[in-house]
């Protein structure tokens, strides 16, 4: 019989789970009227397929919003200058951005005030990421160690930070090589920023990948920390698959397995988890 290994952190995140409570009871007292959100308040297209069934309308630009109209703000953070501009169009906002990525633009903001040049390890293709780059104009997105040139920072001040999904052990590597290859910099304020969820999924998924013969992630392939988890598994067991929905060829997956481990990102539904857990234990 196929034993099931189930990861303690599992399902959404406080600070996602959050973001969609304050989302449904927004849609709720908005009765009839219609409500949008500006861009995916989340990385999980089929929790944001619920709540568009629920009369909420996904944009990607406040052109295509109605002035005085309701807007909730996705949890990874919003540029300041689409808060100046949304405003402007007396826009009602509703903020749900993660508490921990809120505290990560304050120390961003604080460093960019005492004169630090910023540097950000992460996706600068990211959202969170975007929004930082407002609070700290000129700051630097590092993504790879091979991006880390000798003598290419030369601010003798310099503040470091991590998107709040990175991998623990990439960022403390990222800081090493900046800091050996750069020597001009003479003083170094260093934040891990990397959020306690994250780190603790990122744990799991490790240990879960070393002690069984599958590793199910359970996640959307939008979703930074669900990819993280994924490429931390498929390192230490190449049996390890991105799960994103309940119709995954399971019992191909898992034909021969002992034992499956299973973990989610943090924008992955319970309920996504416990309907894979139910297709497998009636195998």
């Amino acid at each position: 019989m196929l034993s099931i290994k189930l990861a303690r952190n599992t399902g959404f995140c406080s600070g996602v789970r959050r973001a969609i409570n304050i989302a449904e009871k927004t849609l709720l007292s908005a009765k009839e009227n219609k409500v949008y959100s500006l861009g995916q308040i989340i990385h999980n297209p089929q929790v944001i397929k619920r709540l568009k069934e629920r009369n909420l309308c996904v944009v990607n630009s406040l052109d295509n919003i109605e002035a005085r109209s309701t807007v909730i703000l996705p949890s990874h953070g919003s540029p300041k200058r689409v808060l100046i501009a949304a405003k402007k169009k007396n826009l009602k906002l509703i903020d749900v951005t993660c508490p921990y990525v809120s505290s990560v633009q304050r120390i961003c903001s604080r460093l960019y005030g005492q004169g630090f040049k910023v540097v950000i390890i992460g996706d600068e293709k990211h959202p969170e990421i975007r929004a930082l780059l407002d609070l700290a104009p000129g700051a630097r997105v590092i993504d790879k160690a091979e991006d880390i040139n000798d003598g290419k920072i030369t601010f003798k001040k310099i503040g470091i930070i991590s998107q709040t999904t990175q991998a623990k052990d990439k960022f403390f590597l990222m800081v090493s090589k900046i800091l050996e290859k750069n020597p001009e910099v003479r003083e170094a304020q260093i934040f891990n920023t990397i959020c306690l969820d994250t780190a603790n999924r990122q744990k799991e998924a490790a240990k879960l990948a070393r002690s069984s013969d599958v590793l199910l992630v359970i996640g959307s392939k939008m979703s930074a920390n669900t990819k993280r988890l994924f490429s931390i598994g498929r390192k230490i067991n190449k049996n390890t698959y991105l799960i994103e929905k309940e119709d995954a060829p399971l019992d191909k997956i898992l034909k021969g397995a002992k034992t499956v481990g299973i973990i989610s990102g943090a924008s992955a539904p319970d309920w996504l988890a416990k309907k894979i857990i139910e297709k497998i234990r009636h195998k």
